[in-house]
This record gives structure tokens, sequence and C-alpha cells, in this order.
């Protein structure tokens, strides 16, 4: 990656340590308007390469969760401790706002474009609501939640965890409505295709369930791997920790055996099957853009 480095900042070489200059190289004035700038980006390479530190960009001890806004402009963390969300402005390159919670996150979502409307799952069956002022609604759920998703035509939110109901809050009507009963004994994961707006949720048990948002049953399930024999009789595959859909037809799951697999939803035959060999969880999969890869994270470099 050095020869990368060297083509967007500057470098020297004392005693054979090199040191590289992040401040160095062309900068914009701040009193351009954001067409003036978008325009030199295009027109110039050297400003288009050149690189931005984002002031303040850490956490006290962690950050546990880190997402990017729709429209690109806001980056929201959560991290501990204390427990904390802070939102940094990707023009400004600096913290917008920080505010403290009264639990640790285990998810939280990007309701809206920007970072006005945020939902936060924490770690003490609480769902908190948040605009642009700050708090400004709290619930509870029965069981401990572990993921959320948001479904926009119906304006449903989904919430799972140690339980096999699929918790839905109803945004719109501020109230919750009927749990979706799924044959697991407690739910990892769980994410809506943004095509078909087909809601996949990870079972402890290895399986995946497939629901319409529109009806109450569900559509259809895989079971992620086959039962495995032992000296000590049957035992059960890895649990499902990770899930994402690329397109309407393409599923990648993670487990905690480490390994990733891809799923064309119309068949339980894994068109491939990545393992880590560490033997880890899988804590993110993600589709990069539109190209064939896939990337997967364990805790391994923790």
């Amino acid at each position: 990656r050095s020869s990368d480095l060297r083509a967007t900042m500057n470098v020297s070489n004392p005693n054979d340590v090199k040191i590289y200059s992040l401040s160095s190289g062309k900068t914009l004035p701040e009193w351009i308007s954001e067409r003036q700038r978008r325009a030199l980006q295009k027109s110039d390479a050297e400003i288009r390469r050149r690189i931005q530190l984002i002031q303040d960009f850490e956490m006290p001890t962690a950050s546990t969760r880190i997402k990017i806004s729709p429209d690109g402009q806001y980056i929201l963390a959560a991290g501990t401790y204390k427990p904390r969300i802070r939102c940094y402005d990707v023009n400004q390159l600096s913290m917008k706002f920080e505010r403290c919670l009264d639990t640790d996150v285990q998810q939280f979502l990007i309701l809206s474009e920007d970072y006005s409307k945020l939902a936060i799952l924490g770690s003490d069956r609480s769902v908190e609501f948040h605009v642009q002022y700050g708090r400004y609604y709290k619930t509870r759920i029965p069981k401990f939640g572990r993921d959320l998703a948001y479904h926009r035509p119906s304006c449903d939110l989904y919430i799972v965890g140690a339980s096999s109901e699929i918790y839905r809050l109803n945004l719109e009507r501020g109230r919750f409505l009927n749990s979706l009963a799924t044959e697991a004994s407690g739910l990892n994961v769980c994410c809506i295709n943004p095509e078909h707006q087909l809601l996949a949720v990870g079972s402890e048990e290895g399986r995946v369930e497939c629901w319409d948002p529109r009806s109450p049953t569900r559509v259809g399930s895989v079971d992620v791997g086959a039962v495995e024999t032992t000296d000590a009789g049957p035992k059960r595959l890895p649990s499902v920790t990770a899930l994402s859909y690329r397109g309407a037809l393409t599923m990648g799951v993670g487990t905690d055996a480490g390994q990733a697999l891809l799923y064309d939803i119309r068949s339980n035959r894994p068109l491939i099957v990545k393992d880590h060999q560490y033997g880890l969880p899988i804590n993110t999969l993600h589709f990069l853009g539109q190209s064939d890869l896939v990337l997967t994270a364990d805790r391994s470099e923790e």
C-alpha cells in the first residue's frame, strides 16, 4: 500500500524512517460554494486525491457500532465508556454533537436521510427514539434485544432478540403490533431486502427464516448447515450471526463458527462457503457495491 500512500501525500525518509505528511498539498477555501467545491474536485486530480482528517474521530474507550447516513453527509458512532452516540459532519470534518445514554448500545438505525431521526436498541431492553434536538421517546420490549430493522413502506420497526418472537413497533401509529412467531428459541440478527422488502431473521439454531411484511405467516426458511454427529450425540450447527442482501436474489449469511455463505434465496443450498479458520463468530458481512466482492469480519483482530 506504500505506493498508494505516496501518490496522495508527501513522504520524507530521514534515517530510513518514513514520515507521511497528512496536511501537505492543496486545500480548498472555506468561503467557496458547494458547487464550486465539486467543480474543483472534478477538474483538479490533486485536490480530488487529498487526504482530510475528521477531528475528534474517536471514542473514550471503544466504538461498538458505526454507520453512515443515507445522504453520505454524516457518520454516527456508538461507543463506551460512558455509553454515548457521536455524530460527525463529513463536510465540516468535525464532531457535530455527542449524546450520552443510560445504557450500552446494542444496535442503532438511522431512520431519516440525515442524522435527525435515530432508533437505538439498548442492552437493558430499552428502545430509544432520538430526533434533532435529543431524545424524543423511550420504550421497552419484553426480552433483551439483539438487532433491529426498519420497513419504510409500513413504518414498522422489527426487533429481534432472546425470544422466539419478532416484535413489531409501528412508528406511524405509535404502538406495538402483533408479534411474528418463529420456530427459533432466540434470534440474533435481522435485515430487510430493499428491493422486494423480504424480512430475513437468523436464529440460534442455524436457520434463516423469511417473512413478507404484508403477511403474518412465514414464506420460507433455510437451514444454514446440516446436523453434525459426534461421539457425544447429535450436535446442532452454529447459529446465524450476520445477514445481508445484494440485489433481489443473493443473500449472505455469517455463522458463529466463522463461516460465510452465499445463497440464492430460491435454493436451500449455498453457492459459496468460506471459512475464516478462526472459529470465531462472523459479526459483519457486507457486499461491496456492484462488484463480486464480499466483506466479512470476525473478532480475531480484537
